[in-house]
């Protein structure tokens, strides 16, 4: 018997696959599906205006959509970027803020919304708006390169480039600064750390997206 969610290939080239069943609905970021089943009705949402300034200004796609399946059958979803695939299982005790482009699905029960990122958002390069999940549920998270979780203790600071974040607990504390010795554009977002205070969990993605799309000297 084949598992619910299967994680395909390597993790530079993971796809995820859901074995759906009839009536189970999934959120699904725009432009993720590979390919599925005859057996799903999609609709896009863009969430209302206020939503889908938010994602702009987020840097995330202005759309997400909805795959509900009327019958069983498989759904494979793809990041945008090469890399690793996550699945994080959501209890309901703790809220979690993403990265830009690191949502790929959840499950029905998850929420994805619109939150305020404040200074240290628009600082980060997360934008004024973040996105944030809760709920009961199943979350995936996709990166570019591969996804390393980092357990952050009490009292303790840990210092993660900004444009490597992908995950990290809505309830903790961090500062936004340039690092010393740098003086990057805060609008290109060069430079700029993230001073996460624990406990918390923060997931980070080993290769940076800004390095790909920057032209070749």
């Amino acid at each position: 018997m084949s598992e619910k969610y299967e994680l395909l290939y390597g993790n530079t080239n993971k796809v995820l696959k859901i074995n759906a069943e009839s009536g189970e609905r999934y959120t699904v970021e725009s432009g993720a599906m590979v390919s599925m089943s005859d057996v799903f009705e999609v609709k896009a949402k863009t969430g209302g205006l206020g939503k889908t300034l938010g994602r702009m200004f987020s840097g995330e796609s202005m759309f997400i959509q909805h795959f509900i399946a009327k019958g069983s059958g498989e759904l494979l979803l793809a990041p945008q970027f090469l890399g690793d695939i996550e699945k994080v299982k959501m209890d309901g005790s703790r809220n979690y803020r993403l990265g830009k482009s690191s949502f790929l699905a959840s499950t029905s029960e998850i929420e994805v919304k619109t939150k305020s990122g404040g200074f240290n958002g628009m600082l980060s390069g997360e934008g004024i708006i973040q996105m944030e999940a809760s709920g009961i549920g199943t979350l995936f998270i996709s990166a570019y390169g591969a996804i390393h979780e980092k357990e952050i203790g009490v009292g303790e600071t840990y210092i993660v480039d900004s444009d490597h974040l992908v995950l990290w607990d809505s309830q903790m504390k961090y500062s936004t600064e340039l690092i010393s010795g740098f003086f990057g554009s805060i609008a290109g977002g060069e430079g700029l750390i993230c001073k996460f205070n624990g406990p918390g969990t923060v997931w980070i993605q080993t290769r940076n997206p800004k390095n790909m799309l920057q032209p070749s000297k």
